[in-house]
């Protein structure tokens, strides 16, 4: 047996000490612990930038698209999801250092993380803040000293800090919860929870579980937990133990490593079907994204489609890159005609960039106006102040489903000339951009 310990140090032979970015895949394991603060603070960090972070297989991780053989950080946390249900499915044990309810934010693509999202739960279950609660505390008793993690909370009993509880009368979670562990006060901190047909064990925390004399004593006792909890036999056999005939048992093991591995690329496999299929779908989100966010992602994704790099300036600001050519991005959205507010930015920008670097940049303002309305009825998209706007100081203005037919045809084999005058067009035209003699009527 090997243990997966998640951001928190533990010392044995048998035990792998990662973190939930650089780890392998979690579903390799049967024992896995889990500190939730620390990883929490792992993904803050890795959002902010902080660092130079690599997956398991040296790929570097970004909080953005993958590009260049980079991992996106949000797909990385879906894997990671995946990997502890399909664990958890597999009968795997789970131990989770409780700590309160809190959101992580920054993370590209991920709006609605919590500290738990990592984890699944029993039907009728969450992992909010009205089943884990916030309570601190150094006084605990022990109600079940045959549950096999009381070893582990023996190890750093006398230094016990616990940040959180569980709330045992929570709806829905009697039946799944069983308490092992109390405060003094009576509140559950150390509980157990069966989720599909593997185990949730919930660890009240040290004060200071960096202290340099409890990773040994504590990862030794986790060993213990976990092969008494998993029943497993003793897995270190004598240097003669492998010579030991059984029948039929090496093909056998060697049939286990082919699935295994075959189940690994299938999850490969779907996680990119998936980054796949929403690059796909933000095509034609272009059509009625409303926010600022949402409509520049949905523009980038159409932008590359037909052959444009999307990608950063400098100053942090969003541009296409075709070659040589480089375009200034600023998106607009309105239930109604895009007023002047687009202009205003762009002409900032521009002349910003002027006063720096002494070139006059190239501009376009992606505008979806009448939003909510079908593509082909709207019929006053742009103001007419932004119109004579453009073509005055020199820039695109690109109607959003303009944008949209241009991604289709890329996407319905357009020739490669044809989406570089595509290009070239957008990149050039002071005004208006018109394109219906490269794309067709419609």
């Amino acid at each position: 047996m090997r243990i997966l310990s998640l951001s928190h140090r533990l010392q044995h032979h048998q035990i792998d000490n990662h973190t939930i970015l650089n780890a392998p895949n979690i579903a390799d394991y049967d024992a896995i612990v889990l500190d939730i603060r620390a990883t929490a603070d792992v993904i803050h960090h890795a959002a902010e930038g902080e660092g130079y972070l690599f997956t398991h297989g040296d790929a570097p991780i970004v909080n953005g698209d993958g590009a260049d053989g980079a991992a996106p950080l949000a797909a990385l946390l879906d894997r990671r999801r995946e990997e502890f249900a399909r664990a958890l499915e597999r009968g795997a044990v789970v131990v989770v250092y409780l700590a309160p309810q809190s959101r992580i934010t920054g993370v590209t693509e991920k709006q609605g993380l919590d500290r738990y999202f990592l984890l699944p739960a029993p039907l009728g279950i969450a992992w909010d803040a009205s089943t884990i609660r916030p309570s601190e505390g150094s006084r605990g008793a022990v109600v079940d000293h045959g549950h096999p993690f009381v070893k582990v909370y023996e190890t750093y009993q006398s230094q016990l800090l616990y940040r959180a509880a569980i709330d045992d009368r929570a709806p829905g979670i009697g039946q799944h919860a069983h308490v092992f562990l109390r405060s003094a006060g009576g509140s559950a901190i150390g509980v157990e929870v069966r989720v599909s047909a593997g185990r949730l064990v919930f660890l009240p925390t040290a004060s200071n579980p960096e202290n340099e004399w409890l990773p040994p004593l504590e990862g030794q006792a986790m060993m213990d937990a976990f092969a008494d909890a998993l029943a497993l036999p003793d897995d270190e056999p004598p240097y003669w133990g492998k010579e030991m005939p059984v029948p039929g048992l090496d093909s056998q093991e060697s049939r286990v490593r082919e699935l295994n591995f075959a189940v690994d690329q299938a999850q490969e496999e779907r996680a990119m079907a998936e980054r796949i299929a929403n690059n796909l779908a933000r095509v034609r989100q272009v059509l009625w994204a409303g926010s600022e966010s949402a409509l520049a992602t949905a523009a980038a994704a159409c932008a590359q489609t037909i052959g444009f790099d999307a990608a950063r300036s400098e100053e942090g600001e969003p541009v296409w890159l075709d070659g040589e050519r480089s375009v200034e991005v600023v998106v607009a959205s309105s239930d109604g005609a895009v007023e002047m507010a687009p202009h205003y930015r762009l002409r900032q920008r521009i002349e910003a960039t002027i006063a720096s670097r002494a070139v006059a940049p190239r501009g376009v303002i992606v505008v979806n106006g009448q939003r909510l309305t079908r593509p082909d009825e709207r019929t006053r998209e742009i103001a007419e102040s932004l119109r004579v706007a453009s073509e005055a100081v020199g820039y695109a203005l690109l109607p959003a489903r303009t944008l949209y037919r241009c991604a289709l045809a890329a996407l319905n084999g357009a020739p490669q000339e044809r989406l570089e005058a595509i290009r070239a067009r957008i990149a050039s035209t002071n005004g208006l951009v018109e394109l219906d003699d490269l794309l067709g009527e419609g």
